[in-house]
Parts: structure tokens; C-alpha cells; sequence
């Protein structure tokens, strides 16, 4: 999701003003210095399990990032859990939403996550946008404790799908997304810069909306037969 058709996303830095976000959703009770303490340890602590094998499968929540690190008052955990996720949420631009409009139309959706946050910012932004009814199946991370690319994200998809029907997974990150699914027999579209290549790509492109020449030029179908497919220069511009 995040780097295929969500952008804008994860904003942690330190122009990043967590104050003024604490106020708007009704904090009250902590002060500025506080409140980004808390929001930049808690994410500095999950970045650090985010990349650890043995958490894959028992990645942490936020709230226990907060609890283990913020010094904070249960009563504030959820204003600052909200905190957390408006700067973790992203946004998705026209042409992408344009293109998984028109995908829908002809193909089942879904979508195969890994968030650190409650997901209901994420629904009410698909909802506003109205694409939620576009996906057959969503999976997002937290609501479990696994992360891709542990494979049971993967399965809990895939299990909603009809049977015996061709599964196209797309996604940014090699390591997340194209090398596990395609440890489970999966067509990959990786989207990357110009120029990548990886064995476990059978596709790429520079993003989501370019998939819509390959379906032009191959059909879905002939990604496997083809081998890794990538869009001509001509057709980069």
C-alpha cells in the first residue's frame, strides 16, 4: 500500500510538529517537549523491530511502544495513539485512485499491509475516497502482531480469493512485498525505479498506473510465460 498507491506517509521527522497534531485531536493533558518525546522514541523503538527477524511474526503495537517507553498516563495513550497515526497515514493521488477504479471494474482488489497503527484511519480514508468497496479482501498488519514478509499477511488474502484464480502481487518493497510472494508461487509486479531488476520481479514498473501498459502490451497472463517484464524507454515519459 504505502509506496504503491499510498503516499505522503509515515511523517516522523523533526519539522514534524506532533503538538499541534496532540491539540487538534484534543490532547490536553501533555506538553509540547512531552508529547514529541514520546511520538519520536516510540517510533525510533518500533523502526528498530520493524527490522528484526524474531519480530515478524510479534511485532509490538504503539501502544505498547508508548507504555514501554513515553512515561505516559494510560488515560493518554489514545490521544497520543492517534497522534501517531495521522502522521503515519498517507494519501492516495488521483491517478492512482483513478487506476484501481478502473482495475476494479475487471479484477478483484486487495490489499496486503503493514501498518503499526489501528487501521481506522486507514478505512475512513479509503471510505471518504470511496475506493473501500473496491477491495475484495483487506490485510493490515496491525491487526495481528505479524508484518511482511511473514507469510501468514499473505495467506490471510489469499484465502478470500476465489480458488484456482491468478494472483498478480504488486508491490515497492523487495524484501516485503516481490520475494515473499513469490516464494509462494505468486506474479510479481515490483514497482521501482528505472532500470531495476530482480529474479523475483516477473514485472516492473515505475508505479501502480504504468501496469495498465503492460496489461496492454502482455496480458496478466502472459506475465509467467514471459518471464520479467519492464515497459519500455518509449513508454517512461
Amino acid at each position: 500500500m504505502n509506496g504503491t498507491f499510498v503516499f505522503d506517509h509515515d511523517r516522523f521527522g523533526p519539522a514534524e510538529d506532533y503538538f499541534a497534531t496532540y491539540l487538534r485531536v484534543g490532547g490536553r493533558n501533555l506538553d509540547s517537549a512531552h508529547v514529541r518525546s514520546v511520538i519520536t522514541a516510540s517510533f525510533e523503538w518500533l523502526s528498530q523491530a520493524y527490522c528484526a527477524a524474531e519480530c515478524f511474526n510479534n511485532f509490538p503495537t504503539v501502544a505498547e511502544a508508548f507504555r514501554e517507553l513515553g512515561d505516559v498516563h494510560e488515560d493518554d495513550i489514545s490521544t497520543l495513539q492517534r497522534v501517531f497515526a495521522l502522521h503515519e497515514l498517507g494519501n492516495i493521488p488521483p491517478t492512482h485512485e483513478i487506476f484501481l477504479r478502473e482495475a476494479g471494474l475487471s479484477h478483484d482488489l486487495g490489499v496486503v499491509s503493514n501498518i503499526w497503527s489501528p487501521p481506522d484511519l486507514w478505512l475512513s480514508s479509503f471510505r471518504d475516497s470511496g475506493i473501500l468497496n473496491l477491495f475484495r479482501t483487506i490485510v493490515f498488519s496491525s491487526e495481528g502482531r505479524s508484518i511482511k514478509p511473514s507469510r501468514l499477511l499473505f495467506d490471510r488474502a489469499l484465502v478470500t480469493l476465489p480458488p484456482h484464480s491468478t494472483t498478480l502481487f504488486v508491490g515497492d518493497s523487495l524484501d516485503r512485498d516481490i520475494i515473499p510472494a513469490k516464494a509462494l508461487g505468486l506474479t510479481t509486479a515490483w514497482i521501482a525505479p528505472l532500470g531495476s531488476a530482480h529474479p523475483a520481479a516477473d514485472v516492473v514498473v515505475e508505479s501502480l498506473p504504468r501496469l495498465r501498459e503492460v496489461a496492454a502490451q502482455k496480458g496478466v497472463a502472459a506475465y509467467k510465460r514471459s518471464g520479467r517484464v519492464s515497459l519500455p524507454p518509449s513508454t517512461r515519459s
